[in-house]
């Protein structure tokens, strides 16, 4: 399949574009509800037996930490690439927990892991050099640096996950002269979800621990819904950055 630059006078409506995406979720609530609740579910048993691991202090939270991003990573991701099928392809169901464009999902996913990971540590160590009042500021820029690139190549996720998977580059180059219009859209999708995360946490913090579960579970659930909200946008534009350039470049 071939994949074509948009235009150079294309530009995305950020208004019209995260409209779509939260349409796109509200329209098939239910849906999305029979595409999350497997992978949620795993995910929040992960949690729960994290919980009951060996070990305290830095250690213990440390295999946690990992357990629980390692069932998100193989668990979760199975709602978001079911999710992406579903826009792209119109596919609702297919047999086994592992849809179809799971295994380049995950490999794209991984390798964009593994490279941001690698310039955290490189920061890391440039943020512990003297003169730190230099190297500190110097870091942070770069770890907005990292973040804004990643959000630059997201659209590798819709592409992979119904297998067409294309390099960072080719991702990179489709968002050229969008870039800040995609950056303002992905804000917009999933900023209110980290909110009411944030104010979950903070209504969780009243209650005794005995309710963690509860108000994890409400955690897990707004963030699907934002993931959702977010697969949707990407999704659409991949559609119009693989099927609308072509036409709008045979127009002019």
């Amino acid at each position: 399949m071939s994949y074509s630059p948009l235009p150079g006078g294309y530009q995305i409506d950020v208004v019209d574009q995260s409209g779509r995406a939260y349409r796109a979720v509200f329209n098939n609530l239910q849906l999305v509800g029979e595409l999350a609740l497997l992978p949620l579910l795993i995910v929040l048993a992960a949690e729960l037996v994290a919980l009951f691991l060996p070990g305290g202090g830095f250690v213990g939270r440390l295999l946690e930490a990992m357990v629980e991003l390692v069932a998100f990573l193989v668990f979760g991701t199975i709602f978001v690439v079911r999710w992406h099928r579903f826009i792209l392809l119109g596919e609702s169901v297919s047999g086994g927990l592992f849809p179809p464009g799971w295994t380049p999902f995950f490999i794209v996913g991984v390798k964009l892991g593994a490279l941001v990971f690698a310039g955290w540590v490189v920061l890391a160590f440039v943020a512990v050099l003297p003169p730190r009042l230099l190297t500190i500021p110097l870091a942070a820029a770069g770890g907005i640096a990292l973040t804004l690139f990643s959000m630059r190549v997201s659209l590798i996720f819709p592409a992979a996950a119904i297998d067409r998977p294309v390099g960072l580059a080719t991702a990179w180059g489709w968002v050229a002269g969008n870039f800040w219009r995609l950056f303002v859209c992905l804000i917009v999708c999933y900023l209110p979800f980290v909110i009411a995360q944030f104010l979950l946490n903070a209504v969780a913090t009243m209650f005794p621990a005995l309710f963690w579960i509860v108000f994890e579970a409400l955690r897990l659930v707004v963030s699907f819904a934002g993931i959702a909200v977010v697969a949707a946008l990407l999704s659409h534009l991949y559609r119009e950055f693989v099927d609308v350039a072509p036409q709008i470049a045979a127009a002019e």
